[in-house]
């Protein structure tokens, strides 16, 4: 039986931390006998060559992707395992019966266990993939995620695995603790940040004396979005108050960004922005996020502070979580470096121990 990883969709930071992960950690960490596999979207076909202790088949398109799994999935001894996904192809061939239900095992990366768009062509795929999403062997996710999943298939058998988030490997400067409350708002420049809400929640809940920082330089093309989130910060504070950042930030320089604040703001109203939550809590800055992101499950059970925008809120709240996060043994949470090795560990073990036999 041969085990094959598959990167469904061409989402290059996601994508190259998880290869990295796997040639540069689980290759010493977890070895295998032969060079771990895996099909790839992207545009850059030199990933093939920059990670040299895995096998990589690299495709241009989602279709050409799920069309070659297609063909290796007529030998059924073959197991996929698909790391985020987001492809319609992959669904229909499940769906289909062109991969089947013992052949497909899918490690959750969040957006596609949810249905956000209101769209009608969307509304109408999204009634086939969930149809899809109940015939997989195993499912692989945060503790949060599994319980959306599993209000809908509770029988298919689960895993609480993370992915394995990059982390800062220098502490960041002590952020400050005097006004003004300085608050990072957002992950990204996607509208599932919620910005404009979020804005008024931050005036409502502290007033004037905050400043404010959104970084919106990714995705691409969002310049309308943008607008309207200018918009709405020129109608509630003033225009020193919330700095909107356009360009789109390396690690190194995100990192400077969160330096300067000293609480963040995410109300997202599913599971996102796992990788900056654990850049916060690492260097002891609170946040604020919504009940709808089920990741408050995975909070909770590593006694981690957590605070929801429908909360009262005011500076003395705030320090105390951020006193919490100081007084917090982190090197046993579960989705942190090196602790959530010990969950890949035995996700592998299981699935290639069933390959040797």
């Amino acid at each position: 039986m041969a085990i094959i990883h598959v990167l469904g969709s061409d989402i290059p930071h996601h994508n190259t931390t998880l290869l990295t992960f796997f040639d540069r950690v689980l290759a010493t960490e977890l070895p295998s006998s032969q060079r771990r596999q895996f099909i790839v979207v992207s545009q850059d076909t030199a990933i093939v060559e920059q990670f040299p202790n895995l096998s990589i088949e690299c495709f241009a398109t989602k279709q050409h992707l799920a069309q070659r799994i297609m063909g290796i999935a007529k030998d059924r001894q073959t197991v996929f395992f698909c790391h985020g996904q987001f492809n319609a192809y992959l669904w229909l061939a499940l769906l289909t019966g062109r991969v089947k239900k013992h052949q497909f095992h899918w490690h959750i990366w969040g957006a596609d266990l949810y249905e956000a768009s209101q769209a009608l062509k969307f509304k109408m795929f999204y009634a086939l993939r969930r149809r899809a999403q109940g015939r997989i062997a195993g499912v692989y996710a945060t503790l949060g995620d599994l319980s959306v999943y599993h209000q809908r298939y509770p029988k298919v058998p689960s895993h609480k695995l993370y992915f394995p988030t990059k982390m800062s490997a220098t502490e960041l400067p002590k952020t400050a603790t005097v006004q003004p409350l300085t608050i990072l708002l957002g992950n990204s420049g996607d509208p599932t940040n919620k910005h404009c809400q979020a804005l008024t929640q931050i005036a409502q809940q502290f007033g004037q004396q905050v400043k404010i920082i959104i970084p919106m330089g990714y995705p691409q093309n969002n310049q309308q979005y943008i607008a309207s989130v200018q918009t709405q910060a020129a109608q509630l504070f003033e225009a020193d108050q919330v700095e909107i950042l356009t360009e789109k930030l390396d690690f190194e320089a995100y990192l400077k960004v969160v330096a300067q604040c000293n609480l963040g703001y995410f109300i997202f109203a599913r599971q996102q922005g796992i990788g900056t939550l654990s850049v916060l809590i690492d260097n002891n800055i609170p946040f604020v996020i919504s009940r709808k992101n089920p990741f408050w499950r995975d909070l909770a059970e590593q006694q981690l502070p957590v605070l929801f925008d429908e909360d009262s809120l005011d500076h003395d709240v705030i320090q105390h979580a951020r006193q919490q996060l100081i007084d917090h043994d982190k090197t046993g949470i579960e989705f942190f470096s090196p602790a959530y090795l010990r969950g890949w560990r035995e996700v592998l073990q299981n699935l290639e121990g069933r390959e040797a036999k």
